[in-house]
């Protein structure tokens, strides 16, 4: 399949992924109390917020069944276990908790460069599970993309203050959160790619999705019972700071409908092309977010970033072939690949 027909899911994927980053970023800048008498504090409930995510997958189970209900299909493919969907759900939500306990340590666009690390896990476990060759040009467009990310990494964290929230020991544990996370989504994609493609079952990417967010949603009522009750986590103060601010609350039903779309295009990015494919669009977010700090005032103008945004966007550009690099692919591979 060519770039241009899945160039739509990848502008979708760019959109809703910044607007989710952003949202998510200022539901933890939003100061409420948690109860009438409680002093305001910050929207840090990184569970609670993981549940918020996992409605925003289960709603495309419901558009998945209702496009089912009105297409008439003469083959019917087999049922696909339940069990199937728990696997990526457990990556899932790992990765997702992580993430957003990172948020309240580091600004936006810094928990989105670390996040592109999923680009160097996805491509090495697609090779070791995926048994996928990987052409030249991959390791290029992989290769431009880790130091991209290494350059505006080191430089968002030379600037200190401005883009970290907190002391050095919570930056680090901040940034150790988002490595970790990236294994988890790492695995998760190349679960999926594995199931949609070589898989005895037809899975289609709202199925995938939706089939996640609810083993996410049921995986989260025992978790947070469990957490509410030992005080690590509280989902009644963070309920009564969603009901007390309309712009918490606008934020949180926007982030919701954002990862819906957001997974859709992903996974369906991920059956049309690969997991890694849809790792290095998805590093790419990282610019739009700085851009999109920048104009808020969240974050300052870095000449160093800018030089990790260009290399970090012409990696990406190669590794997905809209970029041709002369000599890093076989002829007969490139006649194939063409769109």
């Amino acid at each position: 399949m060519g770039i241009r027909d899945i160039l739509p899911y990848m502008g979708v994927m760019l959109f809703t992924g910044t607007a989710n980053t952003i949202l998510m970023k200022y539901m933890c800048k939003q100061e409420v109390p948690t109860g009438p008498r409680a002093a305001a504090t910050g929207f840090d409930h990184p569970f609670f917020q993981t549940v918020l995510m996992m409605i925003g997958e289960l709603l495309c189970l419901f558009v998945f069944y209702f496009s089912r209900r009105n297409t008439k299909t003469v083959d019917l493919p087999k049922a696909v276990p339940a069990w199937v969907f728990l696997i990526p759900c457990g990556c899932d939500w790992t990765a997702t908790t992580l993430v957003n306990a990172s948020y309240v340590f580091l600004q936006a666009s810094v928990v989105q460069m670390t996040r592109g690390a999923i680009v160097i896990f996805t491509c090495l476990f697609s090779m070791i599970f995926l048994g996928r060759r990987q052409e030249r040009f991959h390791f290029v467009g992989v290769f431009l993309v880790f130091l991209g990310l290494t350059v505006v990494s080191l430089s968002a964290l030379h600037k200190g203050g401005s883009v970290a929230l907190g002391s050095s020991h919570e930056i680090f544990m901040g940034l150790s959160f988002c490595v970790g996370a990236q294994i988890f989504q790492a695995s998760m994609l190349v679960y999926e790619e594995k199931v949609m493609k070589d898989s005895e079952y037809h899975v289609e990417p709202m199925q995938m999705v939706g089939m996640e967010g609810l083993w996410g949603c049921i995986v989260g009522i025992v978790l947070l019972t469990g957490l509410n009750i030992t005080g690590i986590e509280d989902s009644r103060g963070a309920i009564y700071q969603m009901t007390t601010s309309m712009p918490l609350a606008i934020s949180v039903v926007l982030s919701i409908l954002s990862i819906a779309f957001f997974n859709w295009s992903g996974v369906t990015v991920t059956q049309k092309s690969s997991a890694t494919a849809r790792s290095t669009i998805d590093s790419t977010r990282t610019i739009l977010i700085w851009a999109v700090e920048l104009a808020l005032h969240w974050n300052s103008f870095d000449s160093e970033q800018m030089l990790g945004f260009v290399l970090l966007a012409t990696g990406t550009m190669i590794y997905n072939q809209i970029i041709v690099l002369p000599g890093t692919v076989d002829k007969e591979k490139a006649a194939l690949m063409s769109p």
